[in-house]
């Protein structure tokens, strides 16, 4: 069997390296590729800051236009998922901040959203009267999140509903691991300061 050329080889059957090599000799039409493989995944990304669907959209796609109009100058010393997830966080927060200036923010979370406090009653609750008091806290929480700074409530979800590492953290909004660690210890202060009326005793 004669090996495929480079020009046989589909784009989606390339890794991102090859696709920005590709990208940066000319071959433009491979950035879809790249559109296709992280389009999902940036969406929800978005979401976790910007619940709307349509504003969630707009900055998912104004992050690609980013992410296509500076690839001809990208390194590989980061990955590419890595650099575009930069990209979008910050216009994640550059969107809350504009839109804090105008409106009281209104954060909705999604039911299957996992709350990042380890002593929040379980809210699966059978009772009606529990259920109902669940409801309540999970409010109380929501309302608590969105009135962190917003770089605090930045940090916050990504530790807390992303799980990244603070390392992470640092490299994808590119700040110390320091000024990281600073952000996140007033979000937890001002989350146990917020819920003290609520929670027994929060780990977070």
């Amino acid at each position: 069997m004669q090996p495929q050329s480079p020009e046989s080889v589909p784009p989606e059957c390339y890794d991102d390296t090859q696709l920005i090599e590709q990208f940066q000799s000319g071959n433009t039409a491979v950035f879809d590729t790249l559109f296709t493989r992280y389009q999902k995944r940036t969406y929800r990304l978005v979401q976790r800051f910007v619940p709307n669907h349509e504003d969630a959209l707009d900055i998912t796609q104004d992050a690609f236009i980013r992410a296509y109009q500076g690839l001809s100058d990208f390194k590989s010393q980061c990955q590419f998922y890595s650099w575009l997830y930069r990209i979008t966080v910050n216009l994640c927060i550059d969107f809350l901040r504009k839109k804090a200036r105008s409106e009281v923010m209104v954060y909705e979370s999604d039911e299957s959203d996992e709350l990042p406090m380890a002593n929040v009653p379980d809210l699966r609750s059978d009772s009606p009267a529990k259920a109902v008091e669940n409801k309540e806290l999970r409010a109380q929480i929501q309302k608590a999140i969105r009135q962190l700074p917003p770089k605090q409530r930045q940090i916050f979800i990504l530790r807390h509903w992303d799980g990244l590492s603070l390392k992470d953290i640092a490299a994808a909004i590119g700040r110390s691991d320091g000024t990281v660690k600073a952000h996140l210890f007033h979000a937890h202060r001002n989350l146990r300061k917020y819920l003290r009326p609520y929670l027994r005793e929060a780990d977070f």
